[in-house]
């Protein structure tokens, strides 16, 4: 395809997607109405938005099982829940390395065991690898790579398949989180690694989309294409503030908000930020020597 037509379909396709293809507003009130008394398993509490989702989650009268990997940092979100006026009868916290694919099942039978039943998955953990594939040796051990699959690819898969018999009793949800590297190819801060970990989840779960709605499930499943989040975590490293510019990231809480609406809306996919992760994906698509120039891959995310 000529480039400058390349160009200018990437353009006119991303105009439209972006301003009349806006987002449904869901009121507080509708995700009062959804979410109070629900059953939600979150995993990934104690990792980049996972904790703003547990606040925002409980604040609409939640029940929460919160699943990470730090003791310490499940503790102090679960009693910010609680001081925010969630009871603690209604939260539920379970330690847990999702690299120990097996036993991931028992996540799951503990959520139902404690509160009956399942309404809300919220499949958010993962693990990164930042840098180049080819020029760190230890990216390329063979035991880190399963190690990084396990987490990021295969946890998920066993955490959504013991999840959805009772998903599918309550006519319940999906909300896989993942990334834009995980749409288009990317490599550098983001890592050739995790980026092609990303793609799997991405070719996973979207294929899961249409063999449910072949099947007439009553679950729908959300992809969450994340871009760059600026969360708790990255105000400790970056702490001058946020180093993209305002239209290239977005916020943990309006990026956890997305989450909560998805619950209502059952879209698809969740682009976010929207414009940004709606250009690189037209860029991509359209005009993939255009990385090349823009050297979308090194700055973007």
């Amino acid at each position: 395809m000529n480039f400058k037509l390349s160009i200018i379909l990437a353009i006119i396709t991303t105009i439209p997607l972006y301003l009349l293809i806006p987002s449904p507003h869901v009121s507080d009130e509708q995700l009062t109405a959804h979410l109070h008394n629900k059953v939600v398993l979150l995993s990934g509490a104690d990792n980049g938005i996972g904790e703003e989702l547990a606040y925002q989650l409980a604040g609409y009268g939640a029940k929460l099982v919160l699943v990470g990997e730090s003791s310490e940092k499940l503790s102090r979100i679960r009693e910010g829940v609680i001081s925010r006026g969630t009871p603690e009868i209604d939260i539920f916290a379970i330690l847990f390395d999702f690299t120990d694919v097996n036993i991931t099942e028992e996540v799951v039978k503990q959520t139902v065991k404690k509160f009956g039943g399942l309404d809300f998955l919220v499949s958010n953990h993962d693990v990164t690898t930042p840098g180049p594939f080819l020029s760190l040796s230890y990216l390329q051990n063979p035991d880190f790579l399963e190690q990084v699959f396990k987490e990021n690819l295969f946890s998920h898969i066993q955490l959504a398949l013991h999840a959805l018999p009772y998903l599918e009793k309550q006519n319940g949800h999906m909300f896989v989180t993942s990334s834009l590297c995980g749409e288009i190819p990317l490599y550098g801060t983001t890592s050739t690694l995790h980026s092609s970990s990303k793609h799997g989840l991405n070719g996973f779960f979207y294929s899961l989309q249409q063999e449910l709605i072949a099947r007439q499930s009553p679950v729908s499943i959300t992809v969450g294409a994340f871009g760059f989040v600026w969360t708790r975590e990255l105000s400790y490293i970056y702490a001058e503030g946020n180093p993209k510019l305002g239209w290239l990231s977005g916020s943990e809480e309006d990026a956890a908000r997305g989450v909560l609406e998805a619950y209502v809306t059952r879209p698809l996919t969740m682009t976010f930020p929207t414009l940004p992760g709606i250009v690189h994906r037209m860029i991509s698509y359209f005009t993939p020597q255009l990385l090349k120039i823009l050297r979308v891959t090194q700055d973007s995310f």
